[in-house]
C-alpha cells in the first residue's frame, strides 16, 4: 500500500472522529447508497490504523464520494497506483524517471533510491550529492553511508556544532580555531608530551605551582600585622620587605594567583594596612597607648587626653593610677593592672557615670585587674551609675581584702545601673577576709532597678565575699555561666532571676543562703543548690521551671533550721512542668 493510500485510510478515521457523541461512540457516518446509517464503537475502529493491507475503497463503487486525490479516471487508481492494464498509465511529478516508482516509492533495485530522508539541511542535496557551494562540505560518494558524519551532533566530516562533546578531529576544511599551536591537537586533545597540555585540564603545570609556592613563602615569612609594636618595629625595612612580596605577587599569572591561598594573601593586605598605619603614627619612646594617630607613654595620660566616647587602645601591658568619669572604650588586647584605690569625686576607685547615667564604660577584649590589697581602703572600689560592657573575650577581675584593707564592697550598683558580661567574656569578684565583716560582691541602692547581664557564652563569679549580692538585683543569664560560691554569709538577696538557653548556675558552699530571690525562673537550663548553709533555693513570689530543665537541691540546711527548697505563700502560681528533672536530696531539715 502506498503512503498516500495509508494516510487517506488515516483521513477517514480522523473525519469519522470529528463526529464523536460524549460518549465515545461514532454518530455518523458515510455509506454507500444502500446503506442505512449505524453507531459504530470506536474501538471498531482501530485495527483500520494497524492492518497492512487493508483496503480502503468505497464500498459503492462511486469514485465522487472517494475523498483521494489524484484518481485515475479510467482505472480509478488513487495517487498514481493505477491497475495493471490501464493504458494512461498516470505518473505524477515525483515519478522515478529509472524505475516509474511514485512519491519517492522506489523498486527495491532502483540505482537512483532517492531517499528524502537523506537530504542535506543545508542546500536540500540528497543522497549526499551537494550543491557545488554547500557549506556543509559533505563529499561522499553516490550512496555514502555518512561514515565521517558526527554521532553526537551530526555535524558532517568535522563540521561540529560549538558545543559538540565527541570532539571530532576535522578534516580539511575545518575552521582549528580551538587546534593546540604546539601538537596540532583538536579540541584540547593535546598529544601526551605537549607542553601546553595544562591549559586543557585543571592540573597546575610544575612551572606554576613552583611560582606560587616562592610567593607564598615570601609572605609566609612575614611577621603578623596582630604582632607588629610601634616602638620595636623597623617599618623601614618591613615596609621594604612588604613591597617586595606584593610586587612578587601581582606579576603571577591568574592562573598562578589562583594557587595562592587566601589566608595568605589576606595576610599580606593585613600588613600593607597596619604598615600604613604605623607610618602616620607619631610614636614616642615606651608608648603604652593610643588615640587615633597619637600615642602616650602611660596610660593615665591618655584616659586623661581622652575626650567623651573616645577609644583608647593599648599597645602594651600597662598601669592606671587615676580615675576618670566619662565614656571610654579600652581595647588592643593588653592587660590594665590597677594596683593604687583610684579616688574620683571624693569616693573610692571611681565614681563613674555618677554626673551621667548615660556614660558607658566598655573593655573589649583586654584584661583589667583590681586588687585592693594595696593602698589606702576607701569603703568600696567602683561606685557605678550608668553601664558597663564587658565584653568579646574581654577578663575583668575584682578582689575584695576586707581583712587587712578593710573594704565593704567591690561595686556599689547606683539605680538604673547595669553591668553586661558578653561574647566568651569573664567577670569575676574575688573576696578575702570576709567572715563576720561586711564585703560584699555587688550592693545596690534600695530601689533595686539594677541588672547584671551575662550571655554568649560568658562567666559570672563571685567567689568569697561576705554577701555575694544583695538589695534585688534583676539577674539575667543566657547560654553561660553564673556561680555564686564561698561566700561568708548569704550568696543573694532578692530580686529576681532568670537562665535560659542552656545555662549552668551554681550556687555552692555558702554559709547562708544560696539563691535568695522573689521570682526564679529556670527554662533549658541546669541550676544546682548544693552545701549552703540556710535554704538552697528560696523563692518568694514566683517559681518557674520548664520541661527541659534540671533542678538539684542537695546538702543543704545544715546551718539551722531551714529547707532544701522554700516557696513562701507569695508563689500562688509556681510550676514544674512534667518532663524536668527535679532532685531534693539529703537536706538537713524540710
Amino acid at each position: 500500500m502506498s503512503k498516500k493510500l495509508k494516510r487517506s485510510a488515516v483521513a477517514l478515521v480522523l473525519a469519522a472522529t470529528m463526529v464523536f457523541s460524549s460518549q465515545g461512540v461514532l454518530t455518523a457516518f458515510a455509506v454507500g447508497e444502500n446503506e442505512t446509517s449505524t453507531a459504530v464503537d470506536v474501538s471498531a475502529l482501530e485495527p483500520i490504523l494497524d492492518k497492512e493491507e487493508t483496503d480502503v475503497a468505497n464500498e459503492s463503487g462511486n469514485v465522487n464520494d472517494d475523498p483521494l486525490e489524484n484518481v485515475c479516471e479510467f482505472c480509478g487508481g488513487a495517487d498514481g497506483q493505477h491497475t495493471e492494464d490501464c493504458t494512461v498509465n498516470q505518473q505524477p511529478e515525483n515519478t522515478c524517471p529509472v524505475c516509474s516508482g511514485v512519491d519517492g516509492q522506489h523498486e527495491e533495485g532502483c540505482s537512483a533510491n532517492q531517499q528524502p530522508e537523506n537530504t542535506c539541511p543545508v542546500c536540500g542535496g540528497v543522497d549526499g550529492q551537494h550543491t557545488e557551494d554547500c557549506t556543509a562540505n559533505q563529499q561522499p560518494d553516490e550512496g555514502d553511508s555518512g561514515e565521517t558524519t558526527c554521532p553526537v551532533c551530526g555535524g558532517v566530516d568535522g563540521q561540529h556544532t560549538e558545543d559538540c562533546t565527541a570532539n571530532q578531529q576535522p578534516d580539511e576544511g575545518d575552521s582549528g580555531e580551538t587546534t593546540c599551536p604546539e601538537c596540532g591537537g583538536v579540541d584540547g586533545q593535546h598529544e601526551e608530551n605537549c607542553s601546553l597540555a595544562q591549559e586543557s585540564d585543571n592540573t597546575p603545570s610544575e612551572e606554576d605551582v613552583a611560582a606560587a609556592k616562592n610567593v607564598s613563602d615570601l609572605i609566609g615569612a612575614l611577621p603578623e600585622a596582630s604582632t607588629l609594636d610601634p616602638e620595636t618595629t623597623d617599618v623601614e625595612a618591613l615596609t621594604a620587605q612588604v613591597k617586595a612580596a606584593r610586587e612578587a605577587y601581582d606579576k603571577l599569572t591568574d592562573a598562578q594567583k589562583a594557587l595562592v591561598e587566601r589566608a595568605v594573601l589576606d595576610k599580606l593586605v593585613a600588613l600593607e594596612g597596619a604598615l600604613e598605619g604605623l607610618e602616620q603614627v607619631e610614636t614616642i619612646p615606651g608608648a603604652v597607648a593610643q588615640i587615633d594617630e597619637t600615642t602616650y607613654e602611660t596610660l593615665d595620660k591618655a584616659v586623661e587626653a581622652a575626650e567623651e566616647g573616645s577609644t583608647i587602645t593599648l599597645l602594651k601591658d600597662c598601669e592606671l593610677t587615676k580615675g576618670f568619669n566619662k565614656t571610654l572604650t579600652f581595647n588592643g588586647g593588653h592587660k590594665i593592672t590597677i594596683n593604687k584605690q583610684l579616688t574620683s569625686n571624693g569616693e573610692g576607685w571611681m565614681c563613674f557615670g555618677l554626673y551621667d547615667p548615660s556614660r558607658v564604660l566598655t573593655f573589649d577584649g583586654v584584661d583589667v585587674e583590681w586588687n585592693s590589697e594595696v593602698g589606702t581602703a576607701p569603703w568600696l572600689m567602683l561606685s557605678l551609675t550608668g553601664t558597663m560592657n564587658v565584653t568579646n573575650g574581654a577578663h575583668v577581675k575584682f578582689t575584695v581584702d576586707s581583712g587587712s584593707a578593710g573594704n565593704r564592697n567591690a561595686i556599689y550598683l547606683n539605680a538604673g545601673s547595669s553591668i553586661n558580661v558578653s561574647n566568651g567574656s569573664t567577670f569575676e569578684i574575688y573576696g578575702y577576709g570576709t567572715a563576720g565583716k561586711e564585703g560584699q560582691g555587688l550592693q545596690l541602692d534600695k530601689t533595686g532597678t539594677a541588672e547584671v547581664n551575662v550571655t554568649g557564652k560568658s562567666t559570672f563569679l563571685i567567689d568569697g565575699t561576705n554577701r555575694g549580692y544583695v538589695n534585688s538585683p534583676t539577674i539575667n543569664v543566657e547560654d553561660s555561666k553564673f556561680i555564686v560560691q564561698n561566700c561568708t554569709a548569704n550568696a543573694s538577696n532578692g530580686g529576681k532571676f532568670t537562665a535560659t538557653k542552656g545555662s549552668t548556675i551554681t550556687y555552692q558552699n555558702n554559709a547562708g543562703h544560696g539563691l535568695s530571690a522573689g521570682d526564679v525562673k529556670i527554662e533549658g537550663s541546669k541550676f544546682t543548690a548544693d552545701n549552703n548553709g540556710y535554704y538552697g533555693l528560696y523563692a518568694s513570689s514566683g517559681f518557674y521551671v520548664d520541661s527541659t530543665s534540671t533542678v538539684n537541691v542537695t546538702h543543704n540546711s545544715h546551718g539551722g533550721d531551714f529547707a532544701g527548697l522554700k516557696l513562701t505563700s507569695g508563689v500562688t502560681d509556681g510550676l514544674v512542668e512534667s518532663g524536668a528533672t527535679v532532685n531534693i536530696t539529703d537536706n538537713y531539715c524540710s
